[in-house]
């Protein structure tokens, strides 16, 4: 249930992004943003507005104008998708939108959900991470473990795992959890498949409302779109969840996917997409944050 962009004019000037110099970075806990970041406007935020990923060299996006893949050191686009849903997805699910990506083996890994629909039919879909190209290769989730669609995936390669979590949480009700499938399974059943729930695991608190996780030293860092702008971390064998910081956006930005890669102290570990407040038009920022203790 990620998507949320259509506040945002299409008729926004299309301007290359700039890396652009922070005079003062934002602080809290233990991160620190650091004073580089990326800002787009128009397509080329579009093309990015939903999900990040990364390979240590390149940086995959998703958002409602298509999928790119870019080079992190400058940005420079290396390849592309219009319409990077499936047309069978659209027709047999009605599926329209992706959420956050992830990244693991030569692939790109896309949560795809059909929010016209109902969010009926969560799907985790496969592309070619050299080129963005369909593999033909999608499974499906457990409509009764991911009600509200599926916002985003992210991978434990350590623990050959793959997490997702409800849209909406609450403890009464079962679905402050992550919920565990199989990498190989992911891999390896029959397209189409639904995927086999390997576990749950409940949360000491309920988030709602998680636009994008990634694993970092063996914990989930989740960005929230929270009245905080907040990351949370999940250790996810006990649930236990422990506030990181306040990310820099503005009360009126929508905070969405989150990428997890050290890049040493100037380049962050964390680095985070959210869309700007600004009126009729489009502005999406790539921010970076380190950790300082």
């Amino acid at each position: 249930m990620a998507v949320k962009l259509g506040r945002i004019s299409i008729s926004a000037a299309l301007v290359a992004a700039v890396a652009v110099a922070a005079a003062t970075p934002a602080q809290a806990a233990s991160w620190a943003r650091t004073s580089q970041y990326y800002r787009w406007t128009g397509f080329n935020a579009l093309e990015r507005g939903q999900g990040v990923a990364t390979d240590g060299t390149y940086f995959y996006y998703a958002g409602p104008g298509g999928m790119v893949k870019a080079t992190i050191s400058n940005d420079h686009e290396v390849a592309s998708s219009t319409f990077p849903i499936p047309s069978a997805l659209g027709s047999s699910f009605k599926s329209d939108h992706i959420g956050d990506l992830e990244y693991y083996g030569g692939y790109v890994i896309a949560p795809i959900e059909d929010g016209k629909n109902g969010y009926q039919h969560p799907v985790l879909a496969l592309y070619n991470a050299s080129d963005l190209s369909y593999t033909g290769r999608y499974l499906q989730l457990p409509l009764a473990q991911m009600p509200g669609g599926v916002p985003w995936v992210a991978v434990d390669a350590a623990a050959g795992l793959v997490y997702t979590a409800p849209w909406s949480q609450n403890t009464a009700d079962g679905t402050a959890k992550l919920v565990a499938y199989s990498l190989s399974d992911l891999l390896g059943l029959p397209a189409g498949s639904t995927l086999p729930v390997v576990k749950t695991v409940t949360l000491s608190q309920p988030l709602s409302r998680i636009q994008g996780a990634a694993m970092w030293q063996g914990r989930l860092y989740a960005s929230v779109d929270d009245s905080g702008k907040s990351v949370f971390s999940i250790d996810p064998v006990s649930g236990q969840v422990a506030y990181e910081f306040h990310q820099d956006a503005e009360p009126g930005d929508e905070v969405q996917g989150i990428a997890a890669w050290d890049l040493g102290p100037s380049g962050g570990q964390l680095h985070i997409v959210h869309v700007g407040s600004g009126w009729k038009s489009i502005f999406l920022y790539l921010q970076h944050y380190t950790k300082t203790g």
